[in-house]
């Protein structure tokens, strides 16, 4: 047994003892499924952040980066920042005003339609189970290859520590994991990038060494490296914005972020916690591309580009922080396991089955249970493709849901009709399209991506849907009621307070454009 495994089993230990304890202060559904509605900013902030950042941020974009598309996953997570500020002001707001348990619970509620709630609650399944398998696929690659066990039984140990860990705490327990991991892996990223670029130089005659050598001076070039998305730099750039668009939309209305919404304490965490998670998410991105690129100056042909932080942390770092790196990594993965499950528990008890009071919690822990060893079964049978796995899912939440959840708070004309017309339009073609191309092994054009074709159709189909039908009175009645402010939130300290960062919230977007100049433009263009 060596040091990695060893700390990465004292992590996972300490996690199951988390859920131990917090399950014995679970006394409700609203315990269970949302935290009780108590959760303060730093709660909502880091399970935001864990939420997203799981093994397929460590390992898929990492492998993007390493293979030469580090431009355009940049141009993604600088757009998709502004994501979770549009989605906390423009959307989480008026969700948690619903008082509702679940996201398809607010689309049925908002256009008084069981159809759409159904509809809405598929989908969300469908895609966290998606999401589920690509967390699983990371966390069986990372052990097995840290350890030298067999990858089917580090599937199964995670999975049964995953499992564990959601059935037993519920929400409260996974938004307070979800911050110890969140705190654990960006550590580990900061000292893993401080600790790789040491190892070649210093990080700006890495970016020298990188942008010098013919073999790898496209690295780190706004056009990437040919073949890595597209064979042309203009393809590679719009693929950038196409999925930039895509991750705003998830981290605007993906059920796995905005749910997070439904547990904090008030309106004013909403929308605090958006800004931490924002620049979070950008600097976590940016350390891990940039980490990953950095590898190829000692070793330009891992074998299985996947594991390239897998491999610096056993082989450019000192073991202390390898260690610290490789936990962090689980971390992320395991945040996001719990997350996944247990929306997929909270959607099938409440939405699906419709399960109230006592009984949804029990029906709900069945639900997880067996969630898990169907995605088990799917894990175990089909070789790991974290990153293209990952990005379906995101493509599935954008074309199905953002332009409805949009016009859900901003459009009055908007009827349950075109809703569920442009709910159902998106998935069916975002969907038909990903499996036509995988079916016949074609490589779609970016103007006909799977996001792409399905958000169109989405928008279409609800402008259609809405042209023929007319808006009910217990619509109109629904959306009014989300511009009322309650009583609870009319402190003129708090409203003062929040009106104040989001007169701020320039800065962020400033501090981000720094950072790409200081860190990556100005000494890669000195370089050239």
């Amino acid at each position: 047994m060596n040091i990695y495994l060893i700390g990465m089993g004292i992590s996972l230990l300490v996690y199951i003892l988390i859920g131990i304890i917090v399950s014995k202060k679970v006394k409700n559904v609203d315990d269970y499924y949302v935290a009780g509605r108590r959760a303060p900013v730093f709660l909502i902030a880091g399970s935001m952040i864990a939420s997203y950042a799981s093994t397929s941020l460590f390992m898929g974009d990492a492998s993007q980066c390493y293979e030469g598309a580090f431009s355009s996953l940049i141009i993604l997570s600088t757009m998709q920042t502004v994501g979770y500020i549009l989605g906390a002001v423009f959307f989480g707001r008026y969700l948690r005003r619903s008082k509702v348990l679940t996201i398809p619970d607010f689309f049925g509620k908002r256009f008084a339609s069981e159809k759409l709630h159904k509809l809405a609650a598929i989908t969300a399944i469908i895609t966290m189970c998606v999401y589920l398998i690509a967390v699983f696929q990371g966390i069986g690659t990372l052990t097995s290859v840290v350890a030298g066990i067999d990858y089917h039984y580090c599937i199964i140990i995670s999975l049964v520590v995953v499992t564990f860990v959601t059935v037993m705490s519920g929400s409260r327990g996974v938004l307070i994991t979800d911050t110890l991991m969140a705190s654990v892996f960006t550590l580990a990223l900061i000292f893993a990038a401080i600790s790789i670029s040491g190892n070649v130089g210093g990080w700006f005659t890495a970016i020298e060494t990188l942008t010098q050598n013919p073999d790898t001076s496209l690295l780190l070039a706004w056009s990437g490296k040919s073949g890595t998305i597209y064979n042309s730099g203009f393809e590679n750039v719009v693929w950038g914005f196409v999925y930039g668009i895509v991750w705003m939309s998830v981290c605007m209305v993906g059920p796995w972020q905005s749910s997070r919404y439904l547990m904090a304490k008030n309106e004013h965490t909403v929308v605090r916690s958006s800004f931490i998670s924002a620049f979070g998410i950008f600097i976590i991105e940016f350390l891990v591309g940039s980490a990953a690129v950095m590898v190829n100056i000692v070793n330009p042909s891992l074998e299985t580009s996947s594991h390239v932080l897998i491999w610096a942390a056993m082989n450019m770092m000192p073991k202390i922080l390898g260690v610290i790196l490789l936990t962090g990594v689980l971390a992320a993965g395991i945040s996001s396991g719990t997350t996944f499950l247990s929306l997929v528990g909270a959607s099938f008890a409440n939405d699906i089955l419709k399960v109230k009071g006592d009984k949804a919690i029990r029906t709900g822990k069945i639900i997880m249970v067996v969630v898990s060893l169907l995605v088990l079964v799917l894990v175990l049978f089909n070789p790991p493709q974290i990153f293209w796995i990952t990005f379906f899912g995101g493509a599935i939440v954008a074309s199905s849901w953002m332009p409805v959840a949009v016009g859900s708070i901003l459009s009055k004309r908007l009827t349950k009709t075109g809703a569920f017309s442009g709910m159902l339009a998106g998935f069916i073609g975002c969907f038909a399209m990903k499996l036509y191309s995988n079916l016949c092994g074609v490589s779609l054009p970016f103007y006909l991506d799977p996001s792409v074709v399905g958000m169109v159709l989405n928008v279409i189909a609800m402008i259609i849907g809405s042209a023929f039908t007319q808006v009910k009175k217990d619509e109109v009645y629904a959306r009014e009621t989300l511009f009322v402010l309650p009583e609870e939130e009319k402190h003129i300290a708090e409203m003062k307070r929040t009106l104040t960062i989001t007169k701020y919230s320039v800065l962020l977007g400033i501090a981000i454009v720094v950072i790409l100049l200081v860190l990556w433009v100005i000494p890669y263009l000195k370089a050239c």
